[in-house]
């Protein structure tokens, strides 16, 4: 089996990303947004921009030169986490998110948020499994969509 890397993305990235995102977005939000909502993401200009803004603070796993998974955080919150549908329940969701939240400790937050579409069941399951609380619920206007916004008491950085 090959071996995971965990790395800060680069700007040689960002085509990649792109791409991985879209295809996960499709497979998994395909299930839960009706297809003008994603629309923007699948052949806007919406994925592109977000990727653009947010790539710097993104990590990324690799397994065998191809990125497999992003994540990212922004002040106290995991901003995303895309694991492509063919490596999904593999671990490498989990593994990102601890390093994730290892991080937002490490910059001192001792409590983060992240937000789930309520019905994306599979991702409920896989937060409240790593710990996480429903906080909170509203409507996404955006994506028309109720989502989740959940939080979790962080694990203080003792290095």
């Amino acid at each position: 089996m090959a071996e995971l890397e965990f790395r800060k993305a680069v700007l040689e990235d960002v085509p990649d990303l792109i791409k991985l995102i879209k295809e996960t977005i499709v497979e998994v939000y395909g299930q839960i947004l009706p297809r003008d909502r994603l629309m923007p993401w699948i052949e806007g200009d919406r994925l592109r921009s977000d990727v653009n803004l947010l790539w710097q603070k993104m990590i990324v796993a690799e397994k065998e030169a191809e990125i497999v998974a992003v994540a990212a955080a922004l002040d106290d919150k995991v901003a995303l986490l895309w694991v492509h549908p063919d490596h999904q329940r593999n671990g490498i969701g989990g593994a990102l998110l601890d390093i994730v939240e290892a991080e937002l400790a490490k910059s001192g937050h001792e409590t983060a948020k992240l937000e789930c579409f309520r019905d994306n069941d599979r991702a409920m399951g896989f937060y409240r499994a790593k710990g996480w609380n429903v906080l909170c619920q509203e409507m996404d206007e955006y994506a028309g969509a109720m989502k989740m916004v959940m939080t979790k008491t962080l694990k203080k950085d003792v290095s």
